[in-house]
């Protein structure tokens, strides 16, 4: 009889398809299979492919507050503007600025930050420009992100005039001890009536 139950026991243990599962936290995968770089998806070992980052996401050199990429034309209330970006291994930070409109009542950002569970975190961070003064950090989004990703949210109100950097950062965490420094995120960034 106990023969029989390992028997079927066995009989039940399920083969995971390559490419069925997001990668988990830290690259994350059932045994047998690696987190593949270019689509953070479980896959068999033998077919793991590197990270890497396209090279047309990037508004490369924008590791500092001076070198960001600049967002022009802005009113009280404007379309998001979405930007499909990559944090490669090594890369310290990737900026935009821009000047709040002085002619609203009312004027605040609103950012968000999309980015995989399987790599490196990512932080978000709003600075003053003109006075060189982080203003505000993220914080979770109190709506969920799609299956597989962290989302990061940032609201605040602006001062009409004032030149602002948005800052998306490596965090540190969840490196897999370094061998997944990197990532890749969705920024949105729009201005509204508070």
């Amino acid at each position: 009889m106990r023969a029989l139950v390992l028997l079927a026991l066995a009989a039940c243990t399920p083969d995971i398809a390559s490419g069925s599962y997001l990668c988990g936290p830290e690259g994350a995968c059932p045994k047998g299979q690696a987190c593949n770089g270019p689509d953070n998806t479980c896959v068999l070992t033998s077919t793991v492919q590197p990270f890497a980052c396209a090279a047309d996401l990037d508004f490369e050199p924008d590791n500092t507050a001076t070198e960001a990429h600049a967002l022009t034309n802005l009113t009280c209330v404007t379309t998001p503007f979405s930007n499909n970006n990559c944090m490669p291994s090594g890369d310290t930070a990737d900026w935009l600025k821009f000047t709040a409109p002085t002619n609203c009542i009312a004027v605040e950002v609103e950012a968000r930050l999309a980015f995989p569970v399987a790599f490196e975190e990512l932080g978000l961070e709003l600075w003053d420009l003109d006075r060189n003064a982080k203003v505000a950090d993220e914080a979770m989004c109190l709506q969920g992100a799609d299956v597989g990703l962290e989302r990061r949210c940032l609201d605040f109100t602006l001062a009409g005039g004032t030149t602002y950097g948005i800052k998306v950062y490596p965090t540190g965490e969840g490196t897999c001890d370094g061998a997944c420094a990197y990532n890749r995120y969705l920024l949105g960034v729009q201005l509204a009536t508070p």
